[in-house]
């Protein structure tokens, strides 16, 4: 019985190890796609691109397990069923019970992967994705900035400095001509200043010190003259419109989601976004479990179809639970349901079609879903055929 188990577990972990690379390779694929403007033009090493990927790549990964969990699972199962092979054990007195300890022991690893990855690695890759962007752009305004000439590479902006350090930051007697504002053109003139990047607003500002501000104000010449200024680049000009906001609930940490559903008003949609996003963390994570058991007896039952309509049959049933999830998610947020059972739902549907599916299993019978589909499109086809 050892020897079964270890078997199983190193089919399904192949499967799912090659499922979960697949699947996070191509969405990052469109994600890139999604963000060439931040990256494409910008003269940014490939490297620094695989990077911040690198730190995106959570923000999906606690919604990608669930699906490899169960498409590994159902996988080894249909394969097993196709063959034969459950024929064979359940005859040596091999039944279902027996076998569900490796995918019971699978789910819950992958539970626990899932968990740790919503509840630690989301907040952390979104903070070192801003982190890593904003600094790429900054390194990038820093070399845009060329000594002794006047510089137009930035929105809005023509700026001069007669001496530039790459490796601190900082511009000797800057002259800057800001026409962001184009009501209220100004000319800035300093004798240092410094690029520096604010991740948590997702801002880039170049710090001025010393200087003297002057514009024109009714054909008369006005000076301010000033101990720091700041003047903030566009970042979405800079990348083609995209903006870094402020965090949304997805990316924050646990403590920050707390903080957030503390301090927001229980009838606003800050709050009700808030408190889904912390059901969301355990949700995911459950699915795994529930998403597991439910692969077994589907992958038993689907023993006469063939694989490749076996897998799309599995992918459908996910994107039913996906489907559910997304709808109890707007209603949730919308106000129309209560929050903690909007995204509960799909996992209480599934868990219940899994005991079904476990029980009649269990009791020797067998569902042919291939004989199934077949006796419903006889009939349909028998009656189109009397029309």
């Amino acid at each position: 019985m050892k020897i079964l188990h270890k078997q199983i577990l190193k089919e399904v972990s192949l499967i799912f190890t090659v499922t979960l690379f697949s699947m996070i390779s191509l969405i990052v694929i469109g994600r890139m796609i999604d963000l060439k403007d931040i990256f494409v033009g910008q003269n940014i090493a490939i490297l620094d691109v695989l990077k911040a990927f690198l730190f995106l790549s959570p923000s999906f990964m606690s919604l990608v397990i669930p699906i490899a969990c169960l498409l590994s699972i159902f996988l080894c199962f249909l394969r097993m069923a196709t063959d034969r092979e459950l024929t064979a054990l359940q005859t040596s007195g091999i039944s279902i019970r027996n076998l569900i300890l490796s995918p019971l022991i699978f789910s819950f690893a992958a539970f626990g992967i899932t968990l740790y990855v919503s509840m630690s690695l989301v907040s952390w890759g979104a903070d070192n994705f801003r982190k890593t962007a904003l600094e790429m752009l900054r390194n990038q305004a820093e070399v845009s900035v060329q000594p002794g000439v006047f510089n137009q590479n930035l929105p809005g902006l023509s700026i001069f400095a007669q001496q530039t350090d790459l490796e601190t930051g900082e511009l000797k007697n800057v002259f800057i001509q800001d026409e962001t504002r184009k009501a209220a053109p100004m000319t800035i003139v300093a004798p240092t200043g410094r690029i520096i990047s604010d991740t948590e607003k997702g801002e880039i500002h170049f710090i001025l010190e010393k200087g003297k501000i002057y514009s024109l104000d009714n054909d008369d010449i006005s000076v301010v003259t000033f101990g720091e200024y700041s003047v903030r680049l566009d970042f979405a000009s800079m990348v083609g419109g995209i903006e870094l906001r402020s965090k949304d609930p997805e990316e924050m940490s646990w403590a920050e989601l707390i903080q957030a559903r503390n301090q927001s008003d229980p009838s606003k949609a800050d709050y009700r976004l808030a408190v889904l996003e912390q059901h969301k963390r355990f949700a995911l994570p459950i699915a795994c479990i529930i998403l597991g058991f439910f692969a077994v007896p589907l992958g038993m039952s689907l023993h006469g179809v063939g694989r490749n309509w076996g897998l799309f049959l599995a992918i459908m049933c996910f994107l039913v639970y996906y489907a559910l999830f997304s709808i109890g998610y707007s209603l949730g947020e919308m106000g129309k349901i209560p929050l903690s059972a909007a995204l509960w739902g799909p996992n209480v549907f599934f868990a219940a079609l899994s005991v079904a599916g476990f029980y009649y299993f269990s009791q020797g019978r067998e569902i042919n879903l291939k004989q199934v589909l077949s006796k419903f499109t006889g009939k349909r086809e028998n009656v189109n055929h009397t029309q």
